[in-house]
């Protein structure tokens, strides 16, 4: 293996020892990619008032309503915390509804509204038109490729982070 700089706009002159030119290459591509995606999707959310965890969470409501609070903080898989300051502030805006459970007073169930179902449907056709602009932008070969190969470096990286004793699961919504 040899030594390549990466002559990139974003990280200049970064050094990658012992790593293959393409190898590198592609994962400053997968970097500079997600990074991309991340910015786009942010942009086309805010300018419809929306924000990532606020659709995943909308979505996650929208086939579990009644979902207790702890269990909404697992599937989406952020702490109790955050949580409950987003649910709070989906609550203020009139998207959701808390009420204590009939069988422990202890546990919170969240409930959309009929507000927060009409909001959710817009902020997934918003999700939606993101997905057809990029991705769906690409050939059917393209993106059947393009699934193959990620599907198994998400494999590979998913053993390897089995191997270090952590969790591979993926957010769902």
């Amino acid at each position: 293996m040899e030594t390549m700089t990466a002559d990139n706009d974003n990280l200049p002159g970064m050094t990658l020892e012992n790593v293959d030119p393409t190898t590198a290459r592609i994962f400053l591509a997968l970097r500079n990619t997600a990074h991309l995606h991340h910015q786009f999707f942010m942009k086309k959310l805010a300018q419809e008032g929306g924000h990532p965890a606020m659709v995943l969470c909308l979505r996650v409501l929208s086939h579990h309503d009644g979902i207790s609070q702890r269990d909404l903080a697992e599937r989406l898989k952020l702490s109790r915390p955050w949580i409950t300051k987003m649910v709070q502030a989906l609550e203020k805006g009139g998207l959701v509804s808390r009420r204590a459970d009939e069988q422990d007073q202890r546990v919170t169930r969240v409930f959309l509204t009929e507000q927060g179902r009409v909001r959710e449907a817009e902020l997934r056709a918003v999700w939606a038109d993101y997905l057809n602009e990029t991705i769906g932008s690409l050939s059917e070969d393209d993106r059947l490729q393009l699934e193959r190969l990620i599907g198994l470096l998400s494999a590979r990286v998913s053993e390897m982070l089995d191997q270090f004793g952590g969790t591979a699961g993926g957010a769902t919504a």
